[in-house]
């Protein structure tokens, strides 16, 4: 996710907040601040609201966290690594760097999320049947806490790609059908039925009952609807790159470039003559490396005739694929490291490179012939 600042890591898993992530921590702090902790605790002071608006604020988001680290630390133990989680607007993410293999893979990791937050509800609730003061700010936040996570829990559950709950179903259908993609499809389909009826239920609520509750439900609403279809397209696009290979889509006779040769040579040979953006670099037939335009960049031009490619050329980390290996590969490697191509590496021989813009014109080409 773009716009994402890094805090900090637990377990290896970097945790970042989306710049959204300010928008909802004000909003749900003025919620509580003027609305629930008035209506429920009545008689504190204003500046006692807002402290306790701003903490069951932050605390709202702990418990996302919470979540989520259920998904990525289950994931993890599965097999499936997990990047990141990133805390916005709508709640949490963890990003996977791949999809589970197999339906029980994805039942598990989908599942803990909601079952860790209802049981974290039901904890908080029986911490505010110990001997604590209702009246008091601690008990507000328990009970708040409680009753959080447990609606949490219960949303996630709703059976709406790409909810938790919506994994659940995808997970089931897959195992009964075998087909990723058709349960994908089922899965998106109630997905999009429940985010047009939270748009519907949010528009009522905004001209019956409350502006800013109907705004929010029906923001939910426009996510879930568009996040599910976006899942549905990007699963039928990496089911068709699948049977791709990368040798049908690779062009075996492109340009290498040998460490010694100055960037000069380079610049006014390869990118001036074939518009390209990188270049592998190898020696004795075998892959040393990889020059591109931002290497080019960390040297002055007028110094260009004199420097050779060695000086300024990327060593490490070099991102590959096989000829054998399919193009879903390539373009998860492309996608993870925010690079613009990968190497070839043909049996340990420099086999030239693959760019996101060669996957690109495929998906487009296809779509023209209507290939499917």
């Amino acid at each position: 996710m773009k716009s994402t600042f890094k805090l900090f890591r637990i377990a290896g898993i970097a945790i970042g907040i989306h710049y959204t992530w300010l928008f909802a921590l004000i909003f749900f702090s003025w919620t509580l601040a003027m609305v629930y902790f008035p209506s429920n605790y009545p008689g504190w002071s204003s500046l006692m609201y807002w402290i306790m608006g701003i903490i069951g604020a932050l605390l709202i988001f702990v418990s996302v966290l919470v979540h989520e680290l259920a998904h990525s630390l289950v994931s993890k133990t599965r097999g499936t690594q997990v990047s990141s989680i990133t805390l916005f607007i709508l709640g949490g993410a963890s990003n996977l760097d791949e999809e589970p293999e197999r339906p029980a893979v994805e039942f598990i990791i989908a599942i803990v999320g909601p079952a860790t937050s209802l049981i974290l509800g039901a904890i908080f609730f029986a911490i505010t049947h110990f001997n604590i003061d209702p009246t008091t700010p601690l008990y507000a936040i328990i009970s708040y806490l409680s009753i959080i996570n447990i609606y949490l829990g219960i949303f996630n559950l709703l059976p709406g790609f790409p909810l938790d709950g919506g994994r659940v179903l995808r997970s089931l259908l897959w195992g009964s059908t075998g087909s990723l993609a058709k349960a994908t499809d089922i899965a998106s389909i109630v997905g999009q039925f429940f985010g047009w009826a939270f748009i519907a239920l949010g528009v009522y609520l905004m001209i019956s009952v409350n502006f800013i509750a109907g705004l929010w439900f029906t923001f939910i609403g426009w996510f879930l609807n568009s996040s599910a279809d976006a899942s549905r397209k990007e699963v039928a696009l990496r089911e068709r790159l699948g049977i791709i290979k990368v040798k049908e889509l690779m062009n075996e006779n492109v340009a290498t470039i040998n460490p010694e040769t100055t960037v000069q040579n380079m610049v006014t040979n390869i990118f001036r003559k074939q518009h390209g953006r990188a270049v592998p670099v190898c020696k004795d037939g075998k892959m040393v490396g990889i020059a591109t335009i931002s290497d080019i960049k960390k040297v002055k031009q007028e110094k260009w005739a004199t420097t050779p490619v060695k000086k300024i050329m990327t060593t490490k980390p070099l991102y590959t694929v096989a000829p054998e290996d399919n193009l879903n590969k390539a373009l998860l490697l492309i996608a993870k490291y925010d690079v613009n191509q990968v190497l070839i590496n043909n049996q340990g021989k420099c086999g030239g490179l693959l760019s996101r813009a060669d996957v690109i014109r495929l998906i487009q080409m296809n779509t023209e012939l209507g290939i499917k």
